[in-house]
């Protein structure tokens, strides 16, 4: 029955190729016959073959668009072009263009292979993505009308669109808008105007190096890469991923590959004890302060625990921070005053969303009010990350580059300028401000934290082959149950290398089993590769 219908529809198109011969025979007949009737009807016919558009550069003018190449023809019908369009296009394909082919009048056809015919010319022009996309969720993609929908290409699509260039070729026809035999016509190609664009701080090589550790390791999640000091994004990546040429398919996906997990919020966790410890150093707590860890600390009527009940012993700051201990921030915060912490977490971009682009910005996440520390269990909470708190990977990112750049604040940026097509920039992003917002000494102080942490704490199994670096790990909980277990967020926040620190690299992972197991591989894989020229 199979073999039967295949050979029904092979005739059917056969058939139609067949009569489609015949009308372009008659037409052929007709015009030469009526060619001089028509002559005082003669008037122009544009074909608009290909409307191009700006490109989107990484920091060093490599395209993340255009980077495959297709074929724009403009399609004069004819017996030799329908013959040469049988050639490379399916019976689907065929049966889709009859009717141009049979209106008779110049039409435009995108095709993955070029040809060639009498009655065709053929551009190569640029494919908008790959089917593995890099950089996707900030690329973002189009509609169907070639109008952007998200990301990049949405919040930019006036300046991508307009002015852009096109290919076109301008026919003398017939009152009819048939081509008239021997008469010329005027090709128009100004794509070289699609090479005006947007410039982003992503680099290409370290998008790559992020995007395959992170989908070697983790189902669900985000990375963000940023260079040191300036805050800018080398390479965000956001698990699960689309194809933008097929986004209808992944519409319905229950783990919602279209939302942008960096710039989401998400329960921190331990990865906020760095802020914690910021405002107890600034206030005057000596790092040699010790606490005698037993597994769980009492607050009002409650008792607070450290993650899976682990007894640290006896502690000072540096060794908190490392073994990721919860109860030596709760007893250490009780000492310092609610506003004043409240107030570090903000001066790190905590509760405020980053705006990376023009338009372009993250979710501000949660923090609690000041009157709601006041409630000693709510304070408890806040102290190791817990709590009315969330978070941003790319806040998270911001905060650990203000640690390893001594102090100083600058918000993440993805955003560097617009140019021409002659890649000179036209207009340039602002330098982005920066804020002290804590001694050099405090920085100093949280980066040994954090080194040690790698050395001989929470972070020593993934610690880079190396260069070293500093780090610290988060196992949020989420209050959210599946299967009787907990879901967590997995954190981990660092910089590399460990001296003269040049990227922070700040990985989290939605459904993982903590910091270490589930991101600690990925921050590994990355430090190992990223370029340190």
């Amino acid at each position: 029955m199979e073999r039967i219908c295949k050979r029904t529809i092979a005739f059917f198109l056969l058939l139609m190729l067949g009569m489609l011969v015949a009308v372009l025979s008659v037409f052929t007949v007709a015009s030469g016959t009526t060619l001089a009737q028509t002559a005082d009807q003669q008037r122009s016919y544009r074909l608009e073959v290909a409307q191009t558009r700006g490109t989107i550069y990484d920091c060093k003018m490599r395209s993340f668009t255009g980077q495959q190449t297709e074929y724009a023809a403009a399609i004069v019908p004819t017996i030799e072009d329908a013959a040469a369009l049988s050639r490379i296009l399916t019976q689907q394909e065929m049966a889709d263009i009859y009717p141009s082919l049979t209106a008779g009048k110049p039409f435009a056809l995108r095709v993955k292979d070029s040809f060639t015919a009498e009655g065709a010319d053929v551009f190569p022009v640029e494919k908008r993505y790959t089917d593995e996309q890099s950089a996707v969720h900030v690329i973002g993609y189009l509609d169907g009308a070639g109008v952007g929908v998200s990301g990049i290409e949405k919040l930019f699509d006036q300046q991508l669109s307009q002015g852009q260039g096109e290919i076109s070729v301008t026919y003398q026809v017939d009152a009819t808008n048939r081509v008239l035999a021997g008469e010329e016509k005027a090709i128009n190609d100004t794509s070289f105007l699609s090479r005006r664009g947007v410039v982003l701080t992503l680099d290409q090589e370290i998008q790559t190096i992020a995007e395959q550790a992170a989908k070697k390791h983790l189902k669900k999640g985000a990375v963000v890469v940023t260079e040191i000091p300036t805050c800018k994004i080398r390479a965000i990546v956001s698990l699960p991923d689309f194809n933008p040429n097929d986004v209808a398919s992944v519409l319905e996906d229950e783990d919602a590959p279209l939302l942008n997990r960096a710039l989401s919020a998400y329960s921190v966790g331990s990865v906020f004890k760095l802020v914690s410890a910021a405002s107890a150093l600034e206030y005057g707590i000596p790092p040699e302060t010790r606490y005698t860890c037993t597994g769980g600390i009492q607050v009002s009527d409650g008792i607070f625990h450290c993650y899976n009940g682990e007894s640290h012993g006896e502690e000072d700051m540096s060794r908190a921070i490392a073994q990721s201990c919860n109860t030596y921030f709760v007893h250490v915060m009780q000492q310092v005053p609610q506003a004043q912490f409240l107030l570090m977490a903000q001066n790190l971009g905590f509760g405020s969303s980053v705006e990376i682009a023009p338009g372009f910005s993250s979710a501000a996440g949660d923090l609690p009010t000041l009157d709601s520390l006041n409630i000693p269990k709510a304070l408890a909470n806040f102290s190791f990350g817990q709590g009315d708190l969330t978070a941003t990977p790319v806040q998270i990112a911001g905060m650990v580059n203000a640690i390893a750049s001594g102090g100083e604040y600058t918000a993440p940026t993805i955003y560097e300028g617009f140019v021409n097509e002659n890649l000179q920039y036209l207009d340039r992003a602002k330098t982005p401000a920066t804020r002290r917002v804590m001694t050099e000494h405090t920085a100093s102080l949280l980066r040994s934290f954090m080194e040690e942490s790698v050395k001989e704490g929470t972070s020593e199994k993934f610690a880079p082959a190396s260069g070293g670096a500093g780090a610290k790990t988060a196992t949020a909980q989420t209050g959210k149950y599946e299967d009787g277990v907990e879901k967590v967020i997995s954190w981990v926040a660092g910089y590399y290398p460990q001296e003269e620190p040049r990227y922070v690299i700040t990985v989290m992972g939605e459904d993982g089993t903590g910091g270490g197991a589930t991101c600690g591989p990925v921050f590994k894989e990355i430090a190992d590769a990223l370029p340190l020229e």
